[in-house]
């Protein structure tokens, strides 16, 4: 092991929350040497047949990664693989690499690549990240295929210690998985982004994650020591001795695998120590090995976010394959409500079309509710999905990014269209569903009471509304210290939709990043948030602290902080309560 006087601190993207130690083992990557061949005329079948040899054994091995993938994440996120399987076996692109080796009298390996790079360099010089991550599937079947063209073995991980965090350039999605296999630790890599289809696997199985850490797999040696916090996007070399003490206390409360412990809480939904209960969710990209546990613990869904089911693939399914994922997790749930969020596309989640421009300023452009009311079929085909699984009783719809109530009664005539398509059809559906809106614009916050009187409930989304209340992206580590929900302007927006939503009688969540803050807790239950809704990995942290809290206490601490007037000031009043709770 190594340590420095001065650790290295460098920024990533957060791609998988979690805080994680342990040592680095670095993967190299390397590119394959393609020899190029003439092939003689009275050798160019048993070439052709080679091609198709190598092509079948790679699509043999997809399958198995495939059942794998089935057994370990769930249907959606084996579509991945399911993708995969398709480019591979693509007729029209083997036929051109079959003329072009008839054509220019070369080894199959050296056509198959060159028909590779005239495929990827328009998709990795676009600046559409959908496009790049089919370069990326694209590149990952392509070495599947050449390596068994050119009988160079594949890239081979060696077998590290249990708990070790893997450092490369990239990480295919098959990879993630053999790692998890391993109980890796945590994952680094240099390149790849936040909805990756490497990211969307490592969240599902609960991997902490960075990536886009620059050069991150030459400036990290194998025995490092490392400090990955994956919420933050933060990877710490070398800490000192001291450091590396205090943040090994540090993630052993609060590492992302912590959730597993659940069972091991003497309540859930976990009780104030005056004996109140306090409905805690969770927040769901994709069905994963977490839902079992979840579910056994009836931890209920207080925001699923459909959008990654398009992300997986970069393709909208249609209204059955959307019932059949709903379906699904409203049973497993049942009876705890779930709340699914139609799709907020749009922002750091792209959506690829045809139409679609740049935009300058993404964040504050077409995205969530304004985007399906922009292609009317998606939305209608979700609606109608949602509206079917609802027959278990404990579904509620939730419309991201509504600003105003005339977006909300116009989302609401779409719902009742669907509706009333579905009884004609004589196809049942839960009449008295459940419809909400997320509070995420401070122009619904601020018209809050407008909007309670038709609305069934309110899902605060603290991380835009935060970013929009400040004017600080959210994704920006250089507005890192202004974004931050605890600000005495957020705080008094999230105040305003608490007593508007109890005017109206109905109840209302925060499902952001601000849920799972062990410092905003107690200040949220003090203010009257009805469901804390957060990521699995701060569930079973935030339900021990629970246990500690007294909710009379948390009233006045409410009132309190409200009535500060600075950011330190609120988080010294904060961390103060929270420390006299130790």
């Amino acid at each position: 092991m190594k340590t420095a006087s001065q650790p290295v601190v460098i920024q990533g993207i957060p791609a998988s929350p979690g805080l994680a130690y342990g040592e680095a083992r670095v993967v190299y990557s390397w590119e394959q040497t393609i020899e190029e061949r003439i092939i003689p005329e009275n050798e160019i079948d048993n070439e052709i047949l080679r091609l198709d040899l190598a092509v079948e054994e790679s699509l043999s091995e997809l399958e198995n990664w495939v059942e794998t993938a089935g057994q370990k994440l769930g249907g959606p996120l084996a579509k991945i693989f399911e993708t995969q399987l398709m480019i591979a076996s693509d007729r029209e692109f083997l036929k051109h690499v079959k003329e072009g080796i008839r054509r220019s009298h070369k080894c199959a390996e050296y056509v198959y690549s060159q028909q590779i790079e005239k495929t990827l360099q328009p998709l990795q010089s676009s600046s559409d990240p959908y496009l790049r991550q089919m370069a990326g599937d694209i590149e990952a079947i392509s070495q599947r295929v050449l390596r068994r063209l050119t009988g160079q073995a594949t890239r081979h991980i060696e077998p590290a210690a249990a708990d070790s965090i893997y450092v490369g350039k990239i990480f295919s999605a098959a990879e993630v998985l053999s790692l998890y296999e391993r109980k890796v630790r945590a994952i680094v890599t240099t390149e790849g982004g936040a909805n990756s289809h490497m990211a969307l696997i490592a969240r599902s199985l609960l991997i902490p994650t960075v990536v886009g850490v620059p050069k991150a797999h030459l400036k990290i040696q194998s025995g490092d020591r490392l400090i990955i916090d994956g919420s933050k996007g933060q990877v710490t070399i070398n800490p000192s001795q001291s450091l590396w003490n205090e943040l090994r206390k540090k993630t052993s409360r609060i590492t992302a695998r912590y959730f597993l412990k659940l069972d091991k809480l003497p309540y859930f939904p976990p009780k104030t120590a005056d004996g109140v209960d306090i409905d805690v969710a969770a927040n769901i990209d994709l069905p994963g090995p977490i839902d079992q546990i979840l579910a056994e613990r009836r931890v209920g869904i207080g925001l699923y976010r459909t959008e990654f089911v398009y992300l997986q693939n970069g393709l909208f399914p249609n209204e059955n394959q959307q019932y059949d994922i709903y379906s699904a997790m409203a049973k497993r749930y049942h009876p705890r409500p779930v709340a699914i969020r139609t799709f907020d596309l749009g922002s750091d989640k792209y959506y690829k079309a045809d139409n679609m421009s740049k935009e300058s300023n993404p964040a504050l452009g077409w995205r969530g509710i304004r985007a399906s009311f922009d292609m009317p079929s998606v939305f209608r085909d979700q609606i109608r999905a949602i509206l079917r699984a609802s027959t278990a009783g404990n579904v509620k719809i939730l419309l991201p990014m509504i600003a105003d109530v005339e977006e909300f009664k116009k989302a609401r005539r779409i719902i009742k269209l669907a509706m009333n398509s579905l009884r004609k059809k004589k196809i049942p559906f839960n009449e008295k569903i459940k419809i909400g809106i997320m509070i995420e614009v401070p122009a619904a916050a601020m018209a809050a009471d407008i909007l309670a009187e038709r609305v069934d409930f309110f899902s605060i989304g603290s991380n835009d509304l935060t970013q929009y209340t400040l004017a600080a992206d959210r994704d920006n580590q250089k507005m890192a210290k202004i974004h931050n929900p605890l600000h005495p302007a957020v705080l008094r927006l999230i105040a305003n939709c608490v007593h508007a939503a109890h005017n109206n009688r109905i109840p209302v969540s925060m499902c952001g990043e601000m849920a799972g803050d062990i410092l905003a807790i107690p200040l949220l239950i003090g203010m009257g948030i009805n469901q804390l809704s957060m990521n699995p990995s701060n569930l079973y942290n935030a339900c021990r602290l629970i246990s500690k809290i007294s909710c009379a206490e948390t009233t006045n601490i409410a009132k309190v902080a409200l009535n500060l007037k600075t950011l330190k000031e609120v988080e010294g009043y904060l961390l103060d309560y929270n420390m006299s709770l130790e």
